[in-house]
């Protein structure tokens, strides 16, 4: 009798512990937003919540598809400048006028991500360059290609109906937020839900097995790195509808952020392992931490320290964990 009531707190306490090395994400996540509802009155507002959302969906939206990068055992320092590209792409296409002028410009936008993922999974998957090398050389070409075809101009004379895109509500609700909810979701079935998601994590697991068990790792890479692009390209789209115009300086510096999300949600940098809800809550994470340096009065040039010092102390804990 003793001893099985000695052995039930015992399991207890190995489950709860279990559960905080699964979900430290969720943990961490939580502890903030307590923290921060009782030292901060204006946090939970609804105009701020509001803002956290809009303000981290765009991001958002890249992460879900870094996701995909990194559990391959990647990951992609071109979806900045994709983004870019798509925005400007896309501004040309709708500064042209024309009734079909939006969809023909968010066509067009799409497209241009196509050819960048195609591009970076032509390289990647078929001619082994390293991922780094590949996406990094990828990425300052088309910063390049942007500015000398722009001359470093921002495209204006987008039809105005496109803002409704980037800063629209439904129900009090932003829409970019909604769309990153969507690709979330569709992501998270793709990754976790399909035969596509599976050969993603045998992959990033062990390239080398999942040949040997007849995965086609080439095709699997291809076709993870232009998800990643579109991922990007839809995000550049989603900048011209807040902005009205197509910026070739835009999304700089957003593939550290994206990548940050994702490693702070629990993804190894290893690959074949990570989850895209893990994912969701490291954007939201970032940005709570964001928005709580502005409430607390902290100037913005410290946020990229917060977030730095959030993804080493991520790695050194997923080092630590892998050891």
């Amino acid at each position: 009798m003793t001893t099985a009531m000695n052995t039930q707190p015992g399991a207890a306490n190995a489950g709860i512990l279990r559960f905080g090395r699964q979900n430290a994400i969720l943990v961490a996540f939580v502890v903030v937003l307590l923290v921060l509802a009782l030292t901060r009155q204006q946090f939970l507002t609804i105009e701020n919540i509001t803002n956290i959302l809009q303000q981290n969906a765009i991001i958002g939206v890249i992460a879900c598809g870094m996701t995909f990068a990194i559990i391959i055992g990647g990951f992609d320092l071109s979806v900045g400048a994709a983004a870019a590209l798509s925005a400007v792409v896309c501004a040309s296409v709708m500064a042209s006028g024309g009734s079909l002028a939006i969809p023909l410009g968010l066509g067009a936008g799409l497209i241009a991500g196509v050819v960048t993922g195609s591009i970076n999974g032509w390289l990647v998957a078929y001619l082994r360059v390293n991922p780094f090398v590949a996406t990094l050389g990828t990425m300052t070409i088309i910063r390049g290609l942007i500015y000398v075809g722009t001359n470093a101009t921002p495209i204006f004379g987008v039809p105005y109906e496109i803002i409704n895109l980037g800063l629209g509500k439904i129900a009090g609700i932003p829409v970019v937020t909604i769309i990153f909810t969507g690709v979330a979701l569709a992501l998270g079935c793709l990754l976790h839900s399909t035969r596509f998601g599976h050969y993603v994590y045998t992959v990033g697991g062990n390239a080398r097995a999942a040949s040997m068990m007849g995965i086609n790792t080439r095709r699997v890479q291809f076709l993870t790195y232009l998800l990643v692009s579109i991922c990007a390209a839809l995000a550049g789209m989603l900048l011209v509808g807040q902005t009205a115009s197509g910026q070739p300086q835009t999304a700089l510096g957003y593939e550290l952020t994206a990548i940050a999300a994702v490693i702070v949600g629990g993804a190894s940098l290893g690959g074949g392992r990570g989850r895209m809800i893990d994912t969701v809550l490291g954007v939201l994470l970032l940005g709570v931490v964001s928005n709580a340096l502005n409430l607390f009065g902290v100037s913005p040039f410290w946020q990229p320290v917060a977030t730095g010092m959030i993804l080493i102390a991520a790695v050194a804990l997923d080092r630590k964990n892998a050891a």
